[in-house]
């Protein structure tokens, strides 16, 4: 177990954070970006390589040669059921739906409107037909007709030379007050059947657990971690569903991985930190460890190559 965290609050009632978070107000500094020129996306990957491109908060797109994957795919501008309900997108997009290349795979963690937007599924249902892999039930937020298979903790699909988990996750599902955890939720573990390619690990959402280290006894060790960090405070509040930097670090010590990269930070305001703070506090918890090093934040549109490409 983690000790006592320094931003450790008693407990309050879930309305005085309600109150707090959307009645007040923050000077915001989101999420830098850079441009990113949809012909960077469109390359070839090269053998045994895997382009990873954060477009913000969770969604990733991950690149292998003869496939590529779009993880919780969210263009929204406002992260709730309506236009004008929900927290607003604070940093746009790095480039549209429309310049995004062929998506082959749609992984989804759970039902959440910050990584299940409904429009963003229907356009890519409609351009490009990919497979939508979702945790069990998610299925039905779906396109009717779209191509989609859904999983429990443990199963995986092989698809293109790559073989797809669907793992654990310390979270929870609702997308209105009358459907909690009517759905599960998930994280995903890619795993190239060729042995010489990198394995990445999508940590989705989650609070910390014993489930990280499983996954490293179960599946292996993965070489990238794309970890959340952001909307942990208050703790009291946040513990059991998102870490925080400092359980990041521990959650990606328990995998054994070799390359963090943060995600859920700095695009949407969900909670009581600063947009910025998650990768100041990553990287200032870092320094005390041997990981430091380890850790590549990148700004919305970035992108690394890691492999022989």
């Amino acid at each position: 177990p983690l000790p006592p965290s320094e931003d450790d609050e008693p407990d309050k009632a879930p309305w005085q954070f309600l109150i707090r978070h959307f009645l007040g107000s923050k000077e915001q500094t989101p999420a830098p970006s850079t441009p990113l020129d949809p012909s960077d996306l469109k390359a070839d990957v090269a053998d045994r390589s895997v382009r990873i491109t954060w477009l913000g908060h969770s969604t990733v797109l991950v690149q292998y040669p003869g496939l590529t994957l779009l993880t919780d795919p969210v263009w929204g501008k406002r992260a709730g059921p309506f236009e004008m309900a929900g927290p607003k997108r604070e940093v746009p997009p790095p480039l549209s739906l429309k310049d995004l290349p062929p998506v082959d795979v749609v992984v989804l963690s759970h039902n959440h409107y910050d990584h299940l937007d409904k429009r963003a599924l229907g356009w890519l249902h409609r351009h490009h037909d990919p497979l939508f892999l979702v945790p069990l039930g998610v299925e039905k937020h779906l396109p009717g007709n779209a191509r989609t298979a859904s999983f429990d903790w443990h199963q995986y699909a092989d698809l293109n030379g790559v073989r797809i988990h669907c793992a654990p996750a310390r979270h929870f599902s609702a997308r209105t007050p009358w459907d909690r955890n009517r759905t599960l939720w998930a994280s995903w573990y890619l795993e190239p059947l060729n042995d010489a390619a990198l394995t990445v690990y999508f940590a989705a959402d989650s609070g910390y657990a014993s489930h990280f280290a499983e996954i490293r006894e179960r599946l292996g060790s993965p070489e990238v971690v794309l970890m959340p960090i952001g909307a942990y405070r208050p703790r009291w509040m946040m513990r059991p569903v998102h870490v925080n930097p400092s359980e990041a670090l521990q959650a990606f010590s328990d995998l054994g991985a070799g390359t963090l990269i943060p995600i859920h930070w700095g695009t949407y305001d969900l909670a009581e930190e600063l947009l910025h703070e998650p990768p100041d506090v990553l990287l200032k918890e870092a320094e005390k460890t041997e990981l430091r090093n380890a850790i590549e934040v990148l700004p919305v549109g970035g992108q690394l190559l890691f492999g022989e490409g």
